[in-house]
């Protein structure tokens, strides 16, 4: 994939992301807890550990509005350079990709500053029951993994 197709797919498929985080509950995708942080899943919190929780991913949701509107900001510079006549001036897309590069950085860091957060705020035990939890469905996955690939093993 030439990189102008990747950074128009990766536009695309932010302003989708972006477009579905407006629109979506504090339930993350595929049911993995609150704000997609799947280490939540299956942890029973208590009321004040929810009122703490909610108000993290409230807070995030307000530092990422900025970051937010200069992803959409970089969107329409995008578009621009790609409906301008003739050859892309090469040095204009890198630049936009570096700025995107950035952002996705900044986004990645507020994301985990938000799961730092929301960490803080489970009991140990909290905490090690989650942990139990991921590895037996990551032990489970690995079978199921291992089931649907037993066929690839032979052909080596």
């Amino acid at each position: 994939m030439s990189r102008s197709s990747f950074l128009i797919a990766a536009m695309t498929v932010g302003a989708l992301a972006m477009g579905q985080a407006h629109a979506q509950p504090p339930m993350g995708p595929h049911g993995c807890g609150p704000g997609g942080l799947p280490f939540l899943e299956g942890v029973n919190l208590t009321a004040k550990q929810k009122d703490s929780v909610k108000k993290i991913f409230k807070e995030g949701h307000e530092d990422m509005k900025a970051l937010h509107r200069q992803e959409h900001d970089l969107h329409d510079r995008f578009e621009a350079l790609m409906l301008t006549p003739g050859k892309i001036d090469q040095a204009k897309l890198d630049a936009l990709t570096t700025e995107q590069n950035a952002l996705d950085a900044k986004e990645n860091a507020a994301r985990q500053a938000t799961a730092v957060k929301v960490h803080d705020v489970l009991t140990a035990e909290q905490v090690s029951a989650a942990k139990d939890r991921h590895d037996k469905i990551h032990a489970l996955m690995d079978q199921v993994h291992s089931i649907e690939h037993a066929d690839s093993k032979d052909d080596e």
